[in-house]
């Protein structure tokens, strides 16, 4: 477990913080995207980065959600969409969790890593 956040490594974590934010109002990623490896670079332990990071996507998820529902004219919010997600979503989560409570730390962490780089490649190359 990784120390406090005080001093230096409290303005880091806000930085990661914003920089979470900033990107998942944006480009709607980063709570994996951004805190896993930010929790990861405080020195916190593969499940920690996970479990916090999944506590933090929730408010940051409720801000952007509520910008762009009520934020502009247009209410983005596929509400019936988001509806089958949440359905799917839950499940899926108390399965992946389960699971990665009785993972290696080191095959979660590779894991994360082939996961963002097939994501990128997908999102680089057309078709």
């Amino acid at each position: 477990m990784a120390p406090g956040l005080t001093g230096r490594r409290l303005g880091l974590g806000v930085g990661i913080g914003l920089a979470a934010g900033f990107t998942s109002g944006l480009l709607g990623v980063g709570g994996g995207v951004i805190l896993v490896p930010g929790f990861l670079l405080l020195g916190f332990a593969q499940r920690e980065a996970i479990a916090g990071s999944l506590a933090a996507i929730v408010p940051i998820s409720l801000v952007g959600v509520g910008f762009y529902y009520f934020g502009t004219n247009l209410h983005h919010v596929r509400l019936d969409l988001a509806l089958v997600l949440i359905a799917g979503s839950v499940g899926g989560a108390w399965v992946g969790a389960r699971l990665a409570q009785r993972l290696p730390e080191r095959t979660l962490r590779v894991g994360f890593g082939v996961l963002a780089i097939l994501v990128a490649i997908r999102l680089l190359v057309p078709g």
